[in-house]
């Protein structure tokens, strides 16, 4: 039995929810002027095929009480007024490889966004074969084709053919709220901001996979409330736990940071065996240096989760071997004493994370968090074999890349 998704204005007038004959519960984002404010659910029992309109208000009134009053008397007595922030030019950049079907919904979403000036880069990662290059050709979005295989080849290819100071990464399998880059314009307005994410929703609840992620596993970044992240304040178990802060299926960027920094590490995520690790390396090392980053729910997306329990099982398993390989990046790079991410790694992830679910399931399988644990085991075997593969791509670039390539690192700082 799956579960309804949607999105509701509170500040507009509320309407019936239709077509719920096969939906056990609803799951609500509650947004005022277009800044989340809280998950609400209602119970659909016995199963009807519309909510009427007042039981929805009376619900959302029910559950949002305190953070309903408190934006809208903030707004009426004049407490709380929208910043006057400029909305600076943003390059966005979808990276894909073969996957035109997806790419086509995310592409429409980001076409749809509301921002006077931005450009959209599509980067197509080592294709197969064309499609992905034809459907673009009738689109007013640039096409860019990096022939090197690997997530972090696509992203530093990104930056390279970004025209504007800002760029904002996204995925083909997401697709961007209507304000999606307000808010990220929003999170740059403090001159101290190195880096942007935000909320990252499910677009659906329709299998139990997509259930057992987003409510069993954590889903990805599901904050509603914003917050800045000052580098240089953070603990160490704080520092590594870089994925509490951004996520690349949501991420956006002051250009001039990768100088400091260095680019995404090509021996990490998607497209090399270690599987995933790129983008929470890159909000590490950013923080590592003692940068500040905001998160600010305004800034959301909807990403379609897996739907099988088979996709869902591999992608627990690339989550694995993705965070050993993002550490294993962290003690080359020398950003944390190797004793302090061992200490990390036994107690905070193997011991506090890994186990603590293993013991306590809860309703998410056991199967699931067991392969997870096998594809942490792997991270440094799959680690190692990722660097061979990025050390060649980086001695023989491809044609297409030669005339713009920037520095990048293949595990270690600059």
């Amino acid at each position: 039995m799956g579960i309804k998704v949607l999105k509701i204005e509170f500040s507009e007038p509320i309407h019936p929810i239709r077509g719920l004959e096969k939906y056990g519960k609803i799951r609500i984002l509650v947004c005022y002027g277009g800044v989340p404010l809280k998950w609400v659910e209602i119970v659909n029992d016995p199963w009807q095929e519309i909510i009427p309109a007042e039981r929805v208000r009376s619900t959302i009134v029910a559950q949002t009480g305190q953070e309903l009053t408190q934006v809208i008397l903030g707004q009426q007595l004049g407490l709380k007024t929208e910043a006057n922030h400029l909305l600076p030019p943003i390059s966005v950049v979808i990276c894909t490889r073969d996957r035109t079907d997806l790419l086509k919904g995310a592409l429409e979403a980001i076409l749809a966004v509301d921002y006077p000036d931005r450009e959209i880069i599509v980067i197509d990662n080592a294709p197969s074969n064309t499609s992905t290059a034809e459907f673009v050709a009738r689109l007013p979005v640039r096409y860019v084709k990096e022939e090197r295989p690997g997530l972090d080849w696509a992203r530093n290819r990104g930056i390279a053919e970004a025209s504007h100071e800002i760029v904002a990464f996204t995925d083909d399998d997401v697709r961007p709220d209507v304000g999606w880059l307000r808010g990220i314009a929003a999170g740059f307005a403090d001159p101290e901001i190195m880096a942007v994410s935000g909320l990252v929703a499910p677009a659906e609840l329709e299998t139990e996979a997509q259930i057992q992620f987003e409510l069993g596993y954590g889903g990805m970044l599901q904050y509603t409330h914003s917050f800045k992240v000052d580098g240089s304040k953070l603990s160490t178990r704080e520092l590594l736990w870089s994925s509490a802060y951004g996520v690349g299926a949501n991420m956006a960027f002051r250009v001039r940071v990768f100088a400091e920094v260095g680019n995404f590490d090509p021996a990490l995520d998607v497209g090399t065996a270690t599987r995933g690790g790129g983008d929470i390396e890159m909000f590490h090392r950013i923080l590592a240096k003692g940068y500040s980053i905001f998160y600010d729910p305004r800034a959301f997306v909807w990403h379609i989760h897996r739907r099988s329990g088979e996709a869902l099982s591999k992608q627990l398993m690339d989550n694995g071997r993705g965070f050993g390989a993002y550490l294993l990046t962290c003690d080359r790079n020398r950003t944390v004493s190797r004793l302090e991410i061992v200490y990390f790694a036994g107690v905070h992830w193997l011991g506090g994370w890994m186990l603590n679910k293993l013991r306590n399931p809860d309703w998410l399988p056991r199967k699931l968090l067991v392969n997870e644990l096998l594809g942490a085991l792997k991270s440094p075997f799959s680690y190692r074999k990722a660097q061979l593969q990025a050390q060649q791509l980086a001695s023989v670039a491809s044609p297409e890349s030669q005339s713009v390539e920037q520095p990048v690192i293949v595990g270690g700082l600059q």
